[in-house]
């Protein structure tokens, strides 16, 4: 399992946002070693799996950079056929995240001396992303996976569902004892991207170091994308702090209840010892004595359910 001991020295997970080319690309780049082990200590997450899940955790996160106001969400689902079979994660507009794995235990697999095979531990499927901004409807996109490593799926998904081309990197290195480094970048084309900016970019491409090298080497969100961004310059319009965080509490769960309707609740009001409710994303439980379903009970609106 991943469970690695931070080091007293390791930095904040940190997200930036910016501009670059005269405004024609937005620029996003992470930091997210905290988050991404916080993930793997809570699900027990064996190689593969802390891999897929780190990179979607990070990706989501640069997704979420888009959100206006506390409530705002992104989430970010993954049904596959691969040894995982699925993820969930949901970006907030606070700049945290928090995700779930149906199999958070699968053989781990390597593509190359070091390189996990995430693809495969990932399998043929769909990602669907959830844009809920609070208004009358989300807006809802689904694409077929390209690969199952989470990056160019990422980016297949902004270029059809979104139609914004889009390069996505993301990175998880893995040591034997646990996450080393997690982090990622995207830069999306706007409008005003004419072939001079395109062709810019493509020039720096083709020497940029592979993600995970970058992060060994310490490099900052900043300084990755200043490295890709070359001679565009690079305008910083916010730094922010992120982190793996769950927003569950007891009236939350209460609220999931209810939801089951009158004739679940009726049944869960038989049994003595009560209930207990587990959040999927961060492992709290949550105890509802007989009495305390009962109650529940009580509050639903006669004809409800």
């Amino acid at each position: 399992m991943c469970d690695a001991i931070m080091p007293d020295n390791e930095p904040d997970d940190l997200i930036i946002r910016a501009t670059a080319f005269d405004d024609a690309v937005r620029a996003f780049a992470c930091r997210t070693t905290r988050t991404c082990r916080e993930a793997a200590r809570l699900h027990g997450l064996s190689p593969s799996a802390a891999a897929a899940m780190g990179r979607l955790l990070s990706g989501v996160l640069m997704l979420a950079q888009d959100l206006d106001k506390p409530g705002d969400t992104v989430t970010a689902v993954i049904q596959s056929d691969g040894p995982i079979q699925g993820m969930t994660v949901i970006g907030e507009h606070d700049a945290t995240v928090r995700g779930s794995i149906l199999e958070p235990v699968v053989e781990t697999r390597y593509k190359a001396r070091g390189k996990l095979d995430v693809g495969s531990a990932v399998g043929k499927g769909t990602l669907t992303v959830i844009r809920d901004q609070q208004l009358k409807e989300p807006y809802v996109g689904r694409i077929a996976l390209v690969s199952g490593e989470i990056a160019e799926d990422l980016a297949s998904y902004l270029a059809i569902s979104e139609q914004i081309p889009s390069l996505v990197s993301l990175g998880v290195k893995m040591t034997r004892e646990g996450i080393s480094h997690a982090g990622g970048l995207m830069l999306q084309l706007l409008p005003d991207a004419d072939e001079t900016v395109i062709q810019a970019l493509e020039r720096q491409l083709e020497t940029f170091p592979d993600m995970t090298t970058l992060l060994e080497s310490g490099a900052t969100p900043e300084e990755m994308l200043r490295l890709l961004t070359g001679p565009g310059g690079l305008d910083i319009h916010s730094q922010t702090r992120c982190a793996y965080a769950c927003h569950c509490n007891r009236e939350r769960m209460a609220r999931n209840l209810i939801a089951m309707g009158q004739d679940e609740i009726n049944q869960l009001a038989e049994d003595p010892d009560g209930i207990e409710l587990q959040c999927h994303f961060c492992a709290s439980r949550y105890v509802f004595s007989q009495a305390d379903v009962r109650q529940l009970l009580a509050a639903i609106p006669a004809g409800d359910g």
